[in-house]
């Protein structure tokens, strides 16, 4: 008995292994297999509805890829598990269920038109029976609309002096509330200057200055990962008016610390408008590394500090 007692436990802590090994692999695969993505876009003597844009993103080693397309005006989108196209194949199954249901629908109709064919015929007797002589009924409807219109005459004189008495009651009831207004003002504006006073000296303390510091450095350490590692590209563009131009192009200079000049940016001053071109971008996020960053902000004690001001702020 106590053999098989022990022959129990035993495979129920093998399986248990087995569970938490599976667990800690998948847990290990989220972590550090990068998710990758690319995106392209062209455009190249061809109208803006013309332009072709594709975005993909994979996990596993491309074992899971979903991507987007866009071209001749048309998008187009794709989940590929293990080279299963899946969204392909649930398109093609619904497609199937409706053509189904058209035809489920198009047999009841069928057996339900010469049932509703005889419905009219008995519609146009019942009517033609119930048709009566409306003459009595008009003339009771004229006296009701008579006494009803002296009466509202009345009302109307009763109710222009009762307006009146009222605009006179608010006129007064808004004077004498003159000076609690002004009090409610000087409230509120000292309310704003604590306020103020509150906000200055809570981001002017070190501590809130240290944790600001150390969020945005953990921040930009974040996007340099996000952001792609190859991006090249080469883009025209022109304008009728020749300053436009010069203007795009001075601002697209404020983006070469991004790409690092690997995007050539051409002005063409030819008075026309234009823009053409083709941007290709790769990049790969290990989720590692936000949950480490994640982690690291939300055990700083200058974090802490601010978090807690925050939640329990008194002016």
């Amino acid at each position: 008995m106590l053999h098989i007692l022990w022959m129990l436990i035993k495979w129920i802590l093998i399986l248990l292994g087995v569970f938490l090994g599976l667990l800690l692999f998948l847990l290990l695969l989220i972590l550090f297999c990068p998710v990758r993505y690319e995106g392209r876009a062209a455009k190249e003597g061809v109208p803006f509805r013309e332009t072709e844009a594709a975005i993909k993103v994979s996990w596993l080693f491309r074992g899971i890829a979903f991507s987007v397309r866009y071209k001749n005006g048309s998008g187009y989108q794709e989940l590929k598990i293990f080279g299963v196209p899946v969204l392909s194949l649930l398109k093609k199954y619904r497609n199937k269920k409706n053509a189904s249901q058209k035809r489920a629908e198009k047999n009841e109709t069928r057996i339900q038109e010469p049932a509703e064919q005889e419905k009219p015929e008995q519609a146009l007797e019942n009517s033609a029976e119930e048709t009566l002589d409306p003459a009595p009924f008009i003339e009771d409807e004229e006296k009701r609309f008579e006494s009803t219109a002296e009466k509202q005459d009345s009302e109307k004189k009763q109710n222009k002096i009762a307006k009146i008495w009222e605009t006179l009651k608010d006129i007064w009831e808004r004077c004498k509330s003159i000076p609690n207004i002004f009090h409610r003002i000087s409230l509120t504006i000292k309310g704003i200057c604590d306020k103020i006073d509150w906000w200055k000296a809570f981001f002017q303390h070190p501590r809130t200055k240290a944790g600001i510091a150390y969020a945005r450095e953990k921040v930009s350490r974040l996007l340099r990962h996000v952001f792609p590692g190859k991006i090249s590209g080469h883009v025209d563009f022109g304008s009728e008016d020749p300053s436009v131009t010069g203007t795009v192009l001075a601002l697209l200079g404020m983006t070469m610390p991004l790409h690092q000049n690997r995007i050539e940016f051409v002005p063409v001053f030819e008075n026309r408008n234009l823009l053409e071109g083709n941007v290709t971008v790769k990049g790969r996020i290990y989720c590692i590394v936000p949950v480490v960053i994640l982690l690291k902000l939300y055990f700083n004690q200058d974090i802490k500090y601010i978090i807690r001001r925050w939640k329990h702020k008194e002016v």
